[in-house]
């Protein structure tokens, strides 16, 4: 039988906030007489979705090629694939390339009822200065904008596990390239959507990586860090792709019983 000659190369894309390349998560290839298993593992704490592109000479896998993968959390050894060597008395070659992100890639559907709390303190009002589709930074996104100063405590908008905390960064500036500078928790909900909460405060998550955090729990202080003009919470929920994110409006419990679409300059009083 020809020897094998793996190529592997493995490039990890994200498009938001700066994951690029920070993935605990990896494919890997065993040989064995006749051919290759590939394998991936997956060491975070929701599911992640790899797309993988098999280059192959001599070869062909049993799950097909430019397939998404959906790693469950905290998984060994994911069969991929198993790659047959066609004629064993002839040379046979494999490359594949790696395209990883967070979440179910191919998911669409997701809990519209869900109610989220207002990501702040019992007895604080703060206003919505900025709502979805805004018209200053939140064009075409359904994102949110809490006029939260700098040490207010932000608090769990609904039930999930922390999946990614970013909290070293201190500085701030309304330029693109101080998006890269956001601190930020990402927390992962039982339908497979995600939120993030941002601008956090230097060194002020009040939680770590792989903690179960209930609805209203304090998880952060917020800050004035990342792409800002000034201290504010920036709040979004999403379905992640392979190469976007899905945000989503949300139903909130504005005050005991009555749930809404926050509105654009409105302020609101959790009083639950």
């Amino acid at each position: 039988m020809k020897t094998l000659f793996a190529l592997i190369f493995t490039i990890l894309f994200s498009p938001f906030n700066n994951f690029a390349g920070d993935f605990r998560s990896h494919v890997y290839h065993e040989n064995f007489d006749g051919g290759v298993y590939v394998f991936a593992d997956n060491d975070e704490y929701c599911p992640v979705s790899i797309l993988i592109t098999f280059e192959l000479a001599n070869m062909e896998s049993t799950e097909g090629n430019n397939k998404v993968f959906l790693i469950p959390a905290r998984t060994k050894r994911f069969f991929i694939a198993d790659l047959k060597v066609l004629d064993t008395y002839a040379a046979y070659k494999l490359r594949y390339s790696t395209r990883t992100q967070y979440g179910n890639a191919e998911q669409t559907n997701f809990d519209k009822d869900i109610v989220y709390w207002l990501p702040y303190k019992t007895g604080s009002t703060y206003k919505l200065f900025q709502g979805y589709n805004g018209k200053q930074t939140h064009q075409g996104i359904n994102a949110l904008d809490f006029s939260l100063t700098e040490g207010n405590e932000i608090h769990a908008a609904r039930k999930g596990v922390v999946v990614k905390v970013v909290q070293q960064n201190s500085k701030h500036c309304s330029q693109p390239e101080c998006a890269k500078l956001n601190n930020f928790i990402l927390i992962y909900h039982e339908d497979g959507t995600f939120a993030s909460y941002a601008h956090l405060q230097q060194n002020g998550a009040q939680v770590i990586e792989g903690d179960i955090v209930n609805q209203g729990q304090l998880i952060a202080l917020s800050g004035n860090v990342g792409r800002t003009d000034g201290p504010h919470l920036h709040f979004e929920v999403f379905l992640q792709q392979l190469e976007k994110r899905t945000t989503i409006q949300t139903y909130f419990l504005t005050t005991e019983g009555k749930k809404e679409v926050l509105k654009e300059g409105s302020e609101y009083t959790k009083n639950y």
